[in-house]
């Protein structure tokens, strides 16, 4: 049953709501899946300040005492089917029934990259139900998890810090570096601090006043062990005040070590800036 297909590009976007709708219909009745309509819960227009102080004594006795209860016990020990056992369409439909059934619980789990239905599934029905629910809906305060806490996307870290690095030093909107830098960065043959290797890109930045970013082409990341090794190609644009206007194709090479399950970067080298 794994094994089939339902993707079918052709399909309406009505035709793709009510197949969706008609497989978690299916999968109640077949399996016993929780059918839950989506809550909708807003706090009281007219809430007074006596009402907003016991939400918040609520919410700092949840911080305090955090709730050991497990989640699937707040939902009621609800019969998801195995991954295993179902279609593409089907995970949809299923992975859709147990949002549903967390949000009515006041239970988000958020998803940073773009990831398989089938594996967010996978692991809201055979990890994330066995967490704490550590006083979720206390004082009408939602609980967020992260899928990527649990198990990192460290190239599309990679990338976004990337990414990042060049819209500062190319004045594009970012207005500070990225935070997963190392204490100890290389730069220019010496050894500095974070602190010292942001400064001198922040100076970077200000000097050249005519410069504007465009955007990141492409980035090519590989990994040997604790260490990772990334080159991106990129374009900037230089205004009249730099004597030769016009758009710019770069390339810079990174350098990153791993610290506590996270690549920080420790070494930048974008030659026609003269950073090494």
């Amino acid at each position: 049953m794994a094994d089939k297909k339902d993707d079918n590009p052709k399909k309406s976007e009505e035709d793709i709501q009510f197949e969706r709708e008609f497989n978690k219909l299916k999968l109640s009745a077949e399996y016993g899946a929780p059918f839950p309509e989506k809550k909708k819960e807003e706090l009281p227009s007219d809430e007074t300040e006596a009402d907003f102080l016991t939400r918040m004594r609520e919410l700092e006795d949840a911080i305090q005492n955090p709730d050991k209860t497990k989640i699937i016990e707040l939902l009621g020990f609800p019969n998801f089917p195995k991954v295993e056992n179902l279609s593409d369409a089907e995970v949809s439909a299923a992975l859709e029934l147990a949002t549903t059934a967390l949000g009515n619980k006041n239970i988000v789990l958020d998803v940073i990259y773009p990831t398989p239905d089938r594996e967010i599934y996978r692991f809201i029905t055979q990890e994330l139900l066995q967490f704490e629910g550590g006083g979720a809906g206390a004082g009408g305060m939602t609980r967020h998890l992260i899928y990527e806490e649990h198990y990192p996307n460290h190239t599309e870290d990679i990338k976004a810090d990337i990414t990042d690095v060049l819209h500062f030093i190319c004045r594009g909107h970012k207005g500070s570096m990225p935070w997963r830098i190392a204490n100890k960065v290389s730069l220019y043959g010496e050894i500095v601090s974070q602190e010292e290797f942001e400064v001198v890109m922040g100076n970077h930045r200000d000097v050249f006043q005519g410069m504007s970013f465009i955007g990141v082409d492409a980035v090519k990341v590989a990994f040997d062990g604790s260490k990772a090794h990334a080159k991106a190609k990129f374009r900037h644009y230089l205004d009249q005040s730099s004597g030769s206007p016009g758009e710019v194709s770069a390339e810079a090479e990174f350098y990153f070590e791993l610290d506590d399950d996270m690549y920080l970067l420790n070494r930048l080298v974008i030659d026609i800036f003269g950073i090494e």
